[in-house]
């Protein structure tokens, strides 16, 4: 088998391989974290990144190398999620780029297109830095376009250039010390390996099926269970629907479809070329002949709610915030968004005036499409995202570039610091204003965290087994042990300074009230000039989190 030239089929039977190989091992590169503790998703997010961008390739009727490729990166574009993602939806919007007007790839063409996405990563990122998917994308970019004459087989160039790439994960430690102490090569080099991986595959003619995952599956329409209608019911028929369309004002849409029922829901946009629709109606062909006049209609799901029915292209959550369109909104000046996961930490940021929480964190980063969602359901001209997660800034710079909003992105990389942000706004400054005080005021505080290793590892001088307690802060791992509260104990030891005057604790879900009491007491004896304050967090993964001010 040889193939001379890639068109837009080959193009998508190559991403279906990518995309579901990728699924396939997600879970061995989640395992290539630097350090032992249990948050890698750097194949969960690069996984649901390509899903999304395989979903709309999915639904491309034109198969020409251009369509199959615009699809892909608009999709991952909204789809991104974590660093790893947004920096795959950069790929192959560099990519697309390079396959523009173009009805198939030659090896010449593909060669400059791989250059054109490598190229565009590392314009995306501010401080791009070595020995992760940036350099991977590189170097195998750099080989295909200084040997793609010596081949006229697209499969063999594939072939050689993932044997590139992998040359090239292979010495990532080799550029980053911390990849080299912690005996791992770069998660991200890595997935963006297996996905050129499962696409040559796909080319090769083995069909690659991913199984069901829990994480990954799309929202399914559950079993319904027929009973007596429910009169009671106003606007009968749910209906959802996605349209491909460019088209971008939808409050105008929202006001066409607004006097067909209640319940409405309009989002995308901004440039996604894709708009999805959930509306309660009694008059479901007229939600979808305003959609037609629009684009293409895809997926569209239509249930009698006077019958036992779910929701399946948005959440109950996402369903249940359309209660309150009813509700006139008053516009103003600046709203808040933070990103969080646990309960009291939701309720702590609410309470200091956030006006949404994107729920989210280790494990589960938002995408870019949850941050522009997000941002068109809250009043503020202005909008400020606090991300609390190193790996989540991308996504939400990514939202700001591409929302109709002033989008503000305030780089907190913990939750400490995102509270000590949020604290120092000012409604009476403008956005240039409230973004430097809000981003100096991360420096006043040092946050923390204690959490277990999942795997052994020597980092930092310090042998740590599967199971120990671990207390890091930034980039280190600043004490170990076999106890929670000793850790925790000897964490804010190596911390503190005559400087700091308050210590809170963020007990997480895993913590008893009772121990999270006792190790507050304790402290308040070992630092009697501080005040020691307890907050149940209710986070995940964490048993506690930490602030020194």
């Amino acid at each position: 088998m040889k193939i001379e030239n890639l068109n837009g089929e080959l193009m998508s039977r190559a991403i279906n391989g990518a995309v579901n190989y990728l699924i396939i091992n997600k879970e061995e590169v989640n395992s290539l974290n630097v350090f032992p503790v249990p948050d890698g998703d750097t194949g969960t997010n690069m996984s649901l990144t390509s899903k999304s961008a395989l979903k709309q390739v999915q639904s491309v009727e034109d198969l020409t190398a251009h369509n199959v490729s615009k699809a892909a990166a608009r999709g991952s574009l909204m789809g991104a999620r974590g660093n790893s993602g947004v920096i795959l939806s950069q790929f192959l919007r560099g990519f697309s780029e390079g396959c523009e007007e173009k009805e198939t790839l030659d090896i010449q063409e593909l060669a400059q297109a791989l250059k054109k996405a490598s190229e565009t990563t590392y314009n995306a990122v501010m401080k791009p830095t070595e020995g992760t998917i940036l350099t991977v994308g590189r170097e195998l970019s750099d080989f295909a376009i200084k040997n793609y004459r010596k081949y006229d087989d697209i499969l063999e160039f594939l072939k050689d250039i993932i044997e590139a790439a992998n040359i090239s994960l292979s010495k990532t430690p080799e550029k980053l010390q911390v990849l080299k102490e912690a005996g791992v090569v770069d998660a991200g080099g890595k997935g963006l390996c297996v996905l050129m991986e499962g696409a040559y595959k796909a080319l090769l003619g083995e069909e690659i099926v991913s199984e069901d995952d829990d994480v990954l599956n799309k929202k399914k329409q559950k079993e319904v269970h027929l009973g007596k209608a429910d009169e009671n019911i106003e606007f009968g028929y749910c209906t959802e629907f996605i349209i491909n369309t460019e088209y971008e004002d939808l409050e105008a849409f929202k006001s066409k479809l607004s006097p067909l029922g209640d319940c409405l829901l309009v989002v995308g946009g901004s440039g996604s070329g894709l708009i999805k629709v959930h509306v309660h109606t009694n008059n479901p062909g007229k939600a979808l002949q305003y959609g037609i006049e629009l684009g293409d209609l895809q997926d569209i799901k239509i249930d009698n709610m006077r019958f036992q029915h779910e929701e399946v292209l948005f959440s109950k959550e996402e369903v249940a915030s359309t209660k309150k369109d009813s509700e006139i909104v008053e516009e103003k000046e600046y709203s808040i968004i933070s990103v969080s996961m646990g309960s009291g930490l939701s309720e702590l940021f609410k309470s200091i005036g956030v006006d949404k929480i994107v729920e989210g964190g280790q494990t589960m980063n938002p995408s870019t499409e949850d941050f522009v969602n997000a941002a068109n359901d809250v009043a503020g001209r202005n909008v400020i995202i606090i991300p609390n997660n190193s790996n989540i800034i991308l996504a939400a710079e990514q939202a700001a570039k591409i929302s109709k909003k002033n989008i503000i992105v305030i780089p907190s990389k913990t939750i400490p610091q995102g509270i000590s942000s949020i604290l120092s706004f000012r409604e009476d400054l403008s956005p240039e204003e409230n973004s430097e005080i809000m981003t100096n005021a991360m420096s006043d505080v040092i946050s923390a965290q204690v959490t277990y290793a999942v795997r052994d590892t020597n980092m930092n001088g310090k042998d740590i087994k599967i199971g120990d307690i671990i207390g890091l802060s930034g980039k280190n791992i600043v004490a170990s042990g076999k106890e929670i509260e000793t850790v925790t104990k000897d964490l804010i030891s190596e911390l503190i300074d005559d400087e700091h005057s308050i210590i809170t604790l963020y007990a997480g879900a895993d913590v008893t009230e009772e121990k999270a009491e006792e190790l507050r007491e304790e402290l308040e004896e070992i630092y009697e000039e501080c005040e020691v304050e307890l907050v149940r967090g209710e986070q995940p993964i964490y048993y506690y989190l930490i602030s020194l001010e």
